[in-house]
């Protein structure tokens, strides 16, 4: 599922770059795009600037996934703040935080067992054009987690597409 969804942005975003080279300003308007790495849970985000050095990013995660009878389900939404250090380059360093919400429910055997967690996390990252409204955006973090208690680190690479 997640090769296809990786090969339908790929394609997507080779056909919109003569759009995206005529777009004024590096990540101009509404972004949205997809978590390439780690691999888990397809993860959708959106990303939206405001100004030139702040931006909100929402993102949206669900993933199931059945095995013999074994049933698992991982549903996460999130939301967070990213504050750029400087805007006028093809690459531009980040950091910020956001809040996320993660439910799993994993039934095995005929044994269920639901598990939710609400994290606070800090990231620092940066974010590099391709293209005026294509981008990759790297990013290392470090998380709270509430429900039992978890501290957890951890990296993302995702692309980007500017509308």
């Amino acid at each position: 599922m997640a090769v296809r969804t990786l090969a339908v942005f790929v394609v997507a975003s080779l056909l919109t770059l003569p759009l995206a080279a005529a777009a004024q300003d590096y990540g101009d308007g509404f972004g949205i795009g997809g978590v390439l790495l780690p691999s888990g849970s397809p993860t959708i985000l959106g990303v939206s600037r405001l100004g030139d050095a702040v931006a909100l990013e929402v993102s949206l995660a669900l993933d199931i996934a059945s095995d013999d009878g074994d049933d698992s389900t991982q549903f996460g939404v999130g939301a967070g703040v990213r504050k750029y250090w400087y805007t006028e380059r093809n690459f531009q360093p980040f950091f910020g935080g956001r809040a996320e919400i993660v439910h799993s429910s994993i039934d095995i055997g005929g044994h269920s067992n639901d598990h939710t967690l609400f994290g606070i996390v800090g990231f620092l990252g940066g974010e590099y054009f391709v293209a005026r409204n294509v981008s990759i955006v790297g990013e290392v973090n470090v998380g709270l987690y509430f429900g039992s208690v978890e501290l957890g680190t951890g990296s993302r690479l995702a692309a980007f597409l500017y509308l």
